[in-house]
């Protein structure tokens, strides 16, 4: 008997496994969609929306995927992470005691440590970044035809469909502006939508905007943008403005290396001039002038004006939920994500989250990067910047703030090239492929002599 008479038995079909890159991509899809649901539920006194379930299921096994080095080399920001949640902790219980603030302390540790770590954890290449932000478009895009039937009707359909099986956040019913209602959608609070939405505006024109026409980035680009706009809310708004902003002048001078240092130095001299040529600081003439009504920018001066003076008087814990100063009439809440840092947890941790961000976007900036990788990082500085200017004029709270954690998050795989020693850096160019470029001296290995 021959060989060729002996036939080999057919080998089973075994289903291709999901590699490492669709298995973040799912979990990194899940979580946006958890941000966006409008429904909660109560196990005792706590309420429990689906991003805090997915955080406080998710939070170990991120922290210890974390220590055992799957998100690379520990980082300083890493750190400051976890000094920041830690303090938040500490000034709740100084001002309140433990036994009233335990739950909301350990829930805003939670949101505050997993959102970023979670994004350490799934968000490590290219890839993975692209994918976050093709998701993150594509609940935008879900959304708009909901924002447009609410603006133009006030029906909140996410919101009414929900309430049959669900407790669902209360209706903002907040006043028209520019005859139209401010779009809610599926979030507690009209500024929460626009907020959610911006974070996509300039990593949607960078990160996409490599293999597509001028028209399709505009296209893109557009519906965040008028997605922020049916919110209504100028501090969400501020946020796109920024970013058109910074992509505009990006786009006009992309031939001058020194175009960002310009910038800079320009943006101090009139920051310079605002502060000693008028009689009202900068941020006065910021919030009273983008705004979409008088009233609300004189309000938040006024925050800003009895705020610092609550806070210098309480420098370490701040004042926690504590009255803070202010005339009678004025509502309570306030309008800056910075400012409340630092008159609710004390300035310690003011400094250790403006350093975070500073952190973050400074070592984003210096990454050594090319092509398609170095595209990709503009946008997300961009953003980011974007993000915590318009955090002067606004607060971020629940869903929003664990989208502005996961963003910082996001984009420190940039420092190190997909987790290459720090001599090397990792890009990618247009198609998507891998490049390592190494700062170390160029040496070519072959088994060929140099006349070959």
């Amino acid at each position: 008997m021959t060989s060729a008479d002996v036939s080999m038995p057919a080998r089973k079909h075994r289903p291709q496994r999901k590699t490492k890159g669709e298995t973040s991509g799912f979990w990194v899809m899940l979580l946006l969609m958890a941000l966006v649901m409008p429904f909660y539920f109560h196990l005792g006194n706590f309420r429990i929306s689906p991003y805090r379930a997915y955080m406080l299921i998710a939070i170990v096994p991120v922290l210890v995927q974390w220590a055992r080095g799957a998100a690379g080399p520990v980082q300083a920001v890493d750190i400051l992470v976890i000094i920041a949640a830690m303090l938040m902790t500490i000034s709740l219980f100084a001002n309140h005691g433990v036994a009233k603030q335990w739950e909301f302390a350990g829930s805003l540790a939670v949101e505050t440590i997993a959102p970023y770590f979670m994004a350490r954890i799934l968000i490590k290449d290219i890839n993975s970044f692209r994918k976050f932000v093709q998701y993150l478009f594509a609940i935008v895009v879900i959304l708009l035809p909901f924002a447009v039937v609410e603006s133009f009707t006030g029906q909140k359909l996410l919101l009414n469909l929900f309430d049959n099986l669900f407790d669902v956040y209360k209706p903002s019913n907040q006043e028209p502006r520019l005859g139209l209602n401010r779009a809610q959608v599926s979030t507690p609070h009209p500024i929460l939508f626009g907020v959610f939405c911006s974070t996509s505006f300039a990593l949607v024109w960078y990160t996409f905007g490599s293999s597509k026409s001028l028209f399709k980035k505009i296209r893109d680009s557009s519906i965040v943008g008028f997605s922020v706009f049916l919110s209504l809310s100028a501090g969400a708004f501020l946020g796109i403005l920024i970013q058109g902003f910074l992509i505009i002048w990006d786009e006009v001078f992309k031939k001058n290396k020194s175009r960002w240092i310009i910038l800079a130095t320009g943006s101090l001299l009139i920051y310079l001039i605002l502060e000693l040529g008028s009689n009202r600081n900068a941020f006065q003439i910021i919030a009273s002038e983008l705004t979409f009504s008088r009233s609300s920018g004189y309000n938040r001066i006024l925050i800003f004006t009895h705020a610092k003076d609550d806070i210098m008087n309480n420098p370490i814990f701040g004042i926690g939920f504590g009255w803070w100063t202010r005339p009678l009439w004025l509502r309570g809440s306030v309008d800056n994500f910075w400012l409340l840092m630092a008159l609710r947890y004390g300035l310690p941790l003011f400094l250790v989250f403006m350093s975070i961000y500073l952190i973050v976007i400074y070592k984003s900036i210096k990454a050594n990067l090319v092509g398609y990788a170095s595209e990709v990082r503009t946008g997300y500085v961009i953003s980011l910047i974007g993000i915590g200017l318009a955090a002067f004029t606004v607060h971020l709270w629940e869903s929003a703030y664990c989208l502005f954690l996961f963003l910082l998050g996001s984009g420190v795989w940039f420092w190190n090239g997909n987790g290459h020693m720090d001599g090397d850096s990792e890009t990618v160019n247009h198609e998507g492929n891998f490049e390592v470029r190494s700062n170390r001296s160029n040496i070519r290995y072959t088994r060929f002599s140099k006349d070959r």
